[in-house]
């Protein structure tokens, strides 16, 4: 069984300002030696053109699980790098319910759909321990953000663009199955095991994002065990048989 996502909403506490006596500070609890991601440092690569790199890097900071990196309705300040840990996007509808937008994980940059200034239409909150390095939209020109940053807005509408097919053209296996061949091939792509991995969003998250009410998700994991296609154990999953899960997941596979 995978365990829910405790119900803690915290204020959420903002990045410290940088100033020489602050810089030492955070470099000593935020040691970017200690950042292994995947491509190499994107505040690094995004930054540069501004001479600004070492004020990226040092404006980070870890999270607890049920943080918010921020909210809807607040203004848009940065794009924030997923140095470790989860997160998850969402809105609220007008009937007081989250609407999963997607998941974001090591390697990941959230916040693409924001502008300096502007108020923020989703939310972030994050699902484990999780790292960030934000890269402040004022220090950031569309000069200086180089060739990276089309191949991330390019792939987050890509995403988008299979979530949609999937949830017109696919029943609850054909959604699932996506999604877990999607996170399997996110988490090798971070450098884990593509078939064994630990699944930090609830039931109830996964059938917000996939459009399936939290019982279904429960009956199609079990019916999933039992066919032979993967094991979970709590928040524990492992893949027994990719091939057959992509199958089921179809020729449109999405996170």
């Amino acid at each position: 069984m995978i365990t829910p996502l405790q119900d803690v909403s915290p204020a959420p506490r903002p990045f410290a300002p940088i100033t020489s006596r602050s810089v030492d500070c955070l470099a000593q609890r935020h040691d970017c030696h200690s950042c292994d991601v995947i491509g190499g440092c994107l505040a690094e690569k995004m930054m540069a053109f501004q001479g600004q790199v070492d004020l990226a890097k040092r404006n980070s900071r870890t999270y607890k699980s049920g943080e918010f990196l921020f909210r809807e309705g607040e203004n848009s300040t940065g794009l924030y790098v997923v140095k470790s840990g989860s997160l998850k996007l969402f809105l609220t509808t007008e009937d007081g319910e989250e609407q999963l937008l997607g998941f974001f994980m090591r390697g990941d940059v959230i916040g693409l759909d924001g502008q300096e200034g502007l108020p923020r239409n989703s939310s972030a909150i994050v699902l484990e321990t999780t790292s960030i390095c934000k890269l402040p939209l004022n220090h950031l020109s569309d000069k200086g953000k180089g060739r990276g940053y089309p191949k991330l807005i390019a792939e987050q509408m890509s995403r988008d663009n299979n979530l949609v097919l999937m949830l017109a053209r696919k029943d609850a296996d054909g959604r699932l199955a996506s999604f877990l061949c999607d996170l399997s091939r996110r988490f090798e792509k971070s450098g884990y095991s593509a078939t064994e991995f630990n699944l930090s969003m609830s039931r109830q998250d996964i059938g917000s994002y996939l459009g399936l009410a939290i019982e279904t998700v429960s009956r199609t994991l079990t019916r999933f065990q039992d066919s032979g296609l993967l094991k979970a154990s709590r928040r524990k999953l492992e893949i027994l048989d990719f091939e057959k899960l992509k199958r089921v997941a179809g020729s449109q596979v999405s996170g």
